[in-house]
Order: structure tokens, then sequence, then C-alpha cells
């Protein structure tokens, strides 16, 4: 009697590796859903905390952090507020809301000098600290406002379409399916000219979006 030689065939081969393949392939796809969940959670925390500090800076120092006049006048150790973020009143400063770009940039270094923020970076090429998210390449968190109703926001930029109408979902029920960013509402959007957006479309002129406001 013949014995079958030792090894697989080429077709049994073949057909391990195809199996190999699927199923590499579902723990890719399986993996990029966990990671973007993760990445939507950890957002919205970072949209929370954000909110949650402005509103205890303001409390604690009777302004907005970016709009806190001679702000180097509260904050002296841990090398005190950079000369660019420490600005009399007068104009836009002390006036209630976060409405110039100095003001956006500083209210982060205000926040951090006060003790109020941790999750934050130092961008020693823009001078500036800044909230980046991993939810997508290029998005970031800051402090901003909404000209029409003239409230503080927390701005996230350049978010990709479907994360800004899942965002608008968890933290809006005001709005309806067809105009997510439709006022009234806590969650607007806004083009790249800060003109609002009533919705966005995957791959379509809005995608991403450029600023999408939460207002707290």
């Amino acid at each position: 009697m013949r014995l079958r030689a030792q090894g697989f065939t080429l077709i049994e081969i073949a057909v391990v590796l195809a199996i190999f393949g699927l199923i590499a392939a579902g723990v890719l796809i399986t993996g990029g859903s966990v990671f973007g969940r993760a990445g939507v959670t950890s957002l919205l925390s970072s949209i929370k905390d954000l909110a949650a500090a402005s509103r205890d800076f303001k409390t604690r120092y009777g302004y907005f952090p970016g709009d806190l006049p001679i702000a180097g006048n509260y904050f002296t150790t841990n090398g005190g507020i950079s000369p660019g973020c420490s600005y009399p009143i007068g104009g836009a400063v002390g006036n209630g809301i976060v409405n110039t770009p100095t003001e956006s940039d500083c209210a982060l270094e205000h926040l951090v000098k006060a003790g109020m923020v941790s999750k934050v970076d130092y961008n020693s090429a823009l001078g500036k600290y800044v909230i980046t998210s991993n939810v997508s390449a290029g998005v970031t968190v800051s402090l901003w406002f909404d000209s029409e109703s003239n409230v503080n926001a927390v701005r996230v930029s350049n978010l990709p379409c479907e994360i800004a109408l899942e965002i608008d979902r968890k933290l809006d029920s005001a709005t309806t399916g067809n105009t997510p960013f439709s006022q009234p509402g806590s969650v607007i959007a806004q083009d790249a000219s800060g003109t609002p957006i009533a919705h966005c479309s995957p791959g379509a002129i809005n995608d991403p979006v450029p600023a999408l406001l939460i207002k707290y």
C-alpha cells in the first residue's frame, strides 16, 4: 500500500491562506470600528471637560479663559502667562465671550496655568497650547463662540462629516435628521467662511466640517 507524501498540496495551502485572509480582514474591520468608537468617546470627553473647565474658570476669576484681562497678575508660577496672553481690558477683552483668535489661542494657556486642564499639548512651532483628537488627522478642540447667539462654545475643527453627525446625535436632540445642525440646538456647524450650515454629506464640500460648535 502506498503512503501519501507528507506535506500540503498547493490547493490546500491556497485554501488555508484564503481563510487566514478572511480572518485578518475581519479583525481589521472590527478593530477599525473599535478605534473609531474609542476616538469619538475620547473626543466627547474632551468637549465636556473643556466646557466644564471654562465654566469653572468663570466662576473663580469672573471672566472666561481667554477673555480674562491682565492674566499675568493672576498666574505667576510655572512660568507665568506669556506676554501675548496677558492683555488689558478693552475692545473684545472682558466682554464675556471668547470671540477673537488671540482670545481663543490664549484660552487654553489660561486654563493650563490655572491648573484646570491637563490633556493639553504645547506646540512649540505654533507657540501655543493645543488639544488634538485621535478621531481623525487634523482635528483640534478649542474655545470659541457662536456669533448668532453670542454665546461661548467649544469648537471642534476639521471634523469628518460622519463623526460630526454622531456628535450631534449624542449631544443635541433638538434637531432633525435631514438638517441636523439647524438651530435651535446646542450643536451647530459652520463652513470655512463661518456661515452656519444645516447638514453635511460624506465626501461633499463640507466634509470635513470646518467648525462644529457646541454651546455651553
